[in-house]
């Protein structure tokens, strides 16, 4: 979703194995064709919104992201997948059919690629269709008619999406601020909460009731998509003296106009002039 360098959509898959021991190797790929071709394995697909390599595994000394760079120490590492369109829906549809912006014709937020382009097999419907069952928790695919108003169900999944539950912001309020660290215990769920323990609810029920069955879960989070609402107790790991303006402040040279973001959604916050 964005072109500053470098211009990252990142998602990660994981292979889980519930119920059974699995040699380690000291290659995590190689362990994982091994495993993988002698069972079906489970996937988790975890998918971050807007977000850009901004984490300590990819070099940034000033995140504090523990636990995402121990998954990056155990995985295999992109680092020249270069987003398509600085917008959602055509990188998420892009992404998840395995075909360019130019073939699925998706360049805005309501294209249904379904309707324009063809009938292609998506990522978690090839899952599906092939004996796995298919689960989307949080955000996979845009939501509203990008997706034929029904977040591609039951195309690619095996069950209703999951999408996420939030008694904060406010209905009406949602575009008030951009930044607001906010008490969790007074304010109440925000919305990755309830998507995290969703999804981790999921992996426990599995694991007891239907551990012979593989799953394919896609899990996404909202942020850091605006707006940056956050437990205040985060904050003070960021101290404003930390905080640095991007590397690469103006537009790529080049690039076709239609990939391009304004960052439209930006200026329609009440506290962005």
């Amino acid at each position: 979703r964005d072109f500053v360098k470098p211009g990252l959509f990142i998602f990660l898959v994981s292979v889980l194995y519930l119920g059974t021991a699995e040699a380690a190797t000291s290659d995590p790929m190689t362990s994982w064709l091994s495993a993988a071709s002698s069972k079906r394995p489970n996937v988790l697909f975890l998918v971050a919104d807007d977000f850009r390599p901004k984490l300590f595994s990819y070099g940034d000394s000033n995140m504090v992201t523990p636990n995402i760079d121990s998954l990056a120490a155990n995985s295999l590492k992109f680092e020249e997948a270069f987003v398509q369109v600085a917008l959602c829906s055509p990188s998420r549809t892009s992404f998840l059919t395995g075909r360019r912006p130019e073939t699925t014709r998706v360049f805005d937020l309501e294209t249904y690629f379904r309707t324009v382009a063809g009938n292609f097999t998506t990522l978690p419907q090839h899952f599906k269709n092939n004996g796995y069952y298919s689960q989307n928790v949080g955000k996979i695919f845009h939501p509203g008619t990008a997706s034929g108003k029904h977040n591609d169900y039951p195309y690619s999944w095996s069950s209703h999406p999951y999408l996420g539950e939030e008694d904060y912001p406010p209905r009406g309020e949602l575009r008030s601020k951009t930044v607001q660290a906010v008490n969790v215990s007074e304010v109440g769920r925000l919305i990755d909460t309830t998507t995290a323990d969703f999804a981790v609810q999921y992996l426990r029920n599995h694991a007891a009731n239907h551990a012979q069955e593989p799953f394919f879960l896609a899990v996404g989070f909202h942020k850091p998509h605006m707006p940056w609402i956050f437990p205040q107790e985060y904050l003070d790991l960021y101290p404003l003296s930390n905080i640095h303006l991007a590397e690469h402040l103006d537009r790529p040279h080049g690039i076709p106009g239609n990939v391009w973001s304004s960052s439209g959604e930006l200026f329609a916050y009440g506290d962005i002039k």
